[in-house]
């Protein structure tokens, strides 16, 4: 009876270690780097001016969003929050996010090739620091609220310029969400920076 016990706690404590790479979680996280394969494959079709795939890389889009709130919401509850999901579940965000911005600056030009060139020079300067942290200190910061909140509604913003010909949004909504995208932005990244500072700042004085 004890060693069955024995067994049970060996069994929770290996589920719940930190350096896992094999979970649920995880697997939804890397899915959603994936799903930028037909995300791709649409956008091409669309270009060539099959405008009626529009559809579905909206409802692609929708499913990689809630797939991004899915697996935190699945690490919590499984209680399988590990380093890796910690690391790989902003850059998943990020990839699905360049496939989009990339149509669109095709399509906008300047708007959406600054805030391209914006988002990839502090995404790059943040997963330095979170790769150094990691190694370096076994420390890895999971995305801010802020952050989760600039993902989802600049997914909004893309889409609402994707469906804009079919379903004849007015313009100042689109630019509307884009200005509310950039604010978000400024903002996350202003509280990333301030964890990080604030972070450093500690292991200097202790």
């Amino acid at each position: 009876m004890r060693f069955k016990h024995r067994k049970r706690v060996r069994k929770k404590r290996l589920q719940t270690r930190k350096d896992r790479i094999l979970t649920l979680a995880n697997a939804i996280s890397i899915s959603r780097i994936f799903l930028t394969i037909p995300l791709v494959l649409i956008f091409e079709d669309i270009a060539h001016g099959m405008t009626e795939k529009l559809w579905q890389a909206f409802l692609l889009i929708i499913i990689i969003v809630l797939t991004d709130f899915l697996d935190g919401y699945v690490a919590r509850k499984a209680e399988e929050i590990t380093n890796f999901g910690k690391l790989i579940d902003p850059v998943a965000d990020k990839v699905c996010m360049m496939v989009v911005l990339i149509y669109l600056i095709i399509s906008y030009k300047l708007p959406f090739l600054i805030f391209f060139l914006t988002l990839a020079i502090r995404d790059i300067f943040l997963i330095i620091i979170g790769v150094y942290l990691m190694f370096s200190q076994e420390e890895v910061f999971q995305s801010n609220r802020s952050g989760k909140w600039f993902i989802g509604i600049s997914a909004l913003m893309m889409v609402l310029f994707l469906v804009q010909n079919p379903l004849n949004i007015p313009g100042y909504i689109l630019w509307t969400s884009y200005s509310i995208s950039c604010l978000l932005f400024i903002f996350s990244t202003y509280e990333y920076m301030r964890r990080y500072l604030r972070y450093f700042k500690q292991l200097e004085t202790g």
